[in-house]
């Protein structure tokens, strides 16, 4: 796996039209945009997630920690502790489903 991109883009990237301006959409259900309405509804789940990413701004990552643990997989030394990683993945999957691990 090789790791390229040292930061997520920020949220004034993720808002940005891909580059040549065009929304990305698939070929019959692209519209020109001159035939739109010029009226964009937003969910209150897509307004509510939009307050969430304000009011926990943090989500950035440690770029050094990135670099070390790429360096440890580049080497060989990196270490998986597969019963803590299943640990999580059956608390995470009893979370989503409402249950109690």
């Amino acid at each position: 796996m090789k790791i390229t991109r040292t930061s997520e883009p920020t949220r004034a990237e993720r808002a940005q039209p891909n580059a040549g301006g065009a929304a990305r959409t698939s070929g019959a259900a692209a519209q020109p945009a001159a035939a739109s309405s010029g009226r964009v509804q937003i969910s209150d789940l897509s307004t509510r997630l939009n307050q969430l990413e304000f009011q926990h701004p943090d989500t950035s990552f440690d770029a050094g920690k990135v670099s070390e643990i790429k360096s440890a997989i580049a080497e060989g030394r990196y270490q998986i502790n597969a019963g803590a990683v299943a640990d999580k993945l059956l608390a995470s999957a009893a979370q989503l489903t409402g249950r109690k691990a």
